[in-house]
Order: C-alpha cells, then sequence, then structure tokens
C-alpha cells in the first residue's frame, strides 16, 4: 500500500516530462518529495576544506514547466509594443 498523498501531478506524454509533488505519510511531516522524469540534470559532490560533503543536484526545467511549479511568474501577455 502505498503511503504518498500527491500534491501536484503533472506529465507530458508527448515528451516524457513530469513532475510529482508529494507527501509521504509515513515519513517526516516537514518535508515534500520532488520526483522529476525526462529533465536534463547535473549533480556534483566534492569536499570542502573542513570535511564537509558538499552536494550539489542542478536541473534544467523549460519555463513552462517552472510555471506549472510555481516556481516562477505566469508569462505576461505580449503588448502590441512586444510582438
Amino acid at each position: 500500500m502505498s503511503t504518498r498523498c500527491s500534491l501536484k501531478y503533472e506529465r507530458d506524454e508527448a515528451t516524457g516530462q513530469g513532475i510529482h509533488l508529494y507527501e509521504d505519510l509515513q515519513d517526516n511531516r516537514d518535508c515534500v518529495m520532488l520526483q522529476v522524469e525526462g529533465f536534463t540534470f547535473e549533480t556534483s559532490v566534492s569536499v570542502a576544506p573542513s570535511g564537509r560533503l558538499d552536494t550539489r543536484v542542478q536541473l534544467r526545467i523549460p519555463k513552462h514547466w517552472a510555471r506549472k511549479l510555481g516556481l516562477i511568474e505566469p508569462a505576461k501577455a505580449a503588448g502590441p509594443e512586444e510582438n
């Protein structure tokens, strides 16, 4: 039985890209999980001089997906001077 409670789910069958934002009801309730499919990504791990690991994940998210996630403002309608 799944303990995932979906908050947002979007999928584009044409590109194979999708996002799933959810809570795991058996996990820490102060966290949400973001699962992405079909996006380009880069990861890196380095060690800081203090010995602490510096872990980084960078996703290349098309602007229309960023708008769907609420990460950026909706696109403004082009006015006559912007055509």
